[in-house]
C-alpha cells in the first residue's frame, strides 16, 4: 500500500507515527516537503517513510493521498496538482466540503472526509469518516475506532467538538493547578487527574444504554460533593459557555 500526505503538520505527524507503530504491513509512506522539519524527522525515524521533493511526486507515487492542508491555501494547492482517476483521496480539511473537493482533485472521485485526533498516535480514539470505503476504513482501524456518519451536516457537528480539545485540557490544567496550590505534589496530581477523567469516560463508553445526564445524576448523593459542585458550576453558566463556543465553531462550516 502506497500512502502519500500533502501537508505534514501535527495531525499528519500523529497519523504517520500511528501507522508506523501499528500492526499494518507492507506500507510505504510519502511525505510532501511542506513543513520541512516534520517531514525530515519522520523520514529519518522510519524506514518506510520517504520525504519527496514536491507535492506532485507524492501523488505520482501514492494509491491513497491524504490532504492535510490549511483551508486558506488548500484549493490553490490542489488545483495545481494532477490526480489519477483510480486514486483514493482522504481529506482532513475541515472547511472544504465534498463538492469542492471533487472539483479540486478531479478526475479522482473516491473521496473520504476524515477527522482523526492526535490520539491516533497511540492507536486510540474515535475517527469520524464520511463516504469511506472498505480500504480506508480498515486503514483507520489501525489508528483508532472509525465512526461513520451518513451526511456532511452530522460530520460538521461532530467535527466541531474537536475544537473543544483545548478547553478540555484547560480544565485539567486548572484542576491540576488548584491541587498543587493546595499542597499536592505535581507528579501525583497530574496522573491522578488524567486517570480520573479517563476512567469516567471509559465507564460512559462501556454502558451506552445510560446517557450522560443519567451518569451525572447517578454520581450525585443528597448534599454530597458532586451535587454541590454540579449546582454551583451550572449556576455560573459554565456549561452554556461550551454550547456558545460550539455554536460559533459550527458556523465556520456554513
Amino acid at each position: 500500500m502506497q500512502i502519500g500526505f500533502i501537508g505534514v503538520g501535527k495531525i499528519t505527524h500523529a497519523i504517520v507515527e500511528g501507522l508506523c507503530t501499528s500492526s499494518i504491513e507492507n506500507v510505504q509512506i510519502y511525505l510532501s516537503p511542506r513543513n520541512e522539519a516534520n517531514a525530515r524527522h519522520l523520514a529519518g525515524k522510519y524506514t518506510q517513510v520517504q520525504r519527496m521533493e514536491s507535492n506532485q511526486q507524492v501523488i505520482d507515487q501514492s494509491d491513497i493521498v491524504f490532504i492535510a492542508l490549511r483551508p486558506a491555501v488548500a484549493t490553490e494547492v490542489l488545483h495545481a496538482l494532477r490526480f489519477r482517476e483510480e486514486q483514493m483521496v482522504v481529506s482532513l480539511i475541515p472547511l472544504l466540503k465534498e463538492t469542492e473537493l471533487l472539483h479540486a482533485v478531479a478526475p479522482a472521485t473516491r473521496i473520504t472526509r476524515a477527522v482523526p485526533t492526535p490520539t491516533v498516535m497511540q492507536h486510540s480514539g474515535p475517527i469520524l469518516l464520511f463516504h469511506s470505503n472498505d480500504t480506508i476504513t480498515q486503514l483507520f482501524h489501525h489508528l483508532g475506532q472509525p465512526v461513520e456518519v451518513s451526511d456532511e451536516h452530522q460530520l460538521h457537528v461532530l467535527w466541531t467538538l474537536t475544537g473543544l480539545i483545548t478547553p478540555f485540557y484547560d480544565l485539567l490544567h486548572e484542576l491540576h493547578s488548584w491541587s498543587v496550590t493546595n499542597g499536592v505534589d505535581t507528579n501525583t496530581a497530574q496522573p491522578y487527574i488524567a486517570g480520573l477523567f479517563q476512567g469516567l469516560c471509559l465507564a460512559a463508553q462501556q454502558d451506552r444504554s445510560i446517557n450522560f445526564k443519567a451518569l451525572a445524576q447517578h454520581a450525585e448523593t443528597p448534599n454530597g460533593m458532586n451535587e454541590q459542585a454540579g449546582r454551583e458550576i451550572r449556576e455560573k453558566g459554565a456549561h452554556q459557555a461550551y454550547r456558545v463556543a460550539a455554536d460559533h465553531l459550527l458556523k465556520r462550516f456554513e
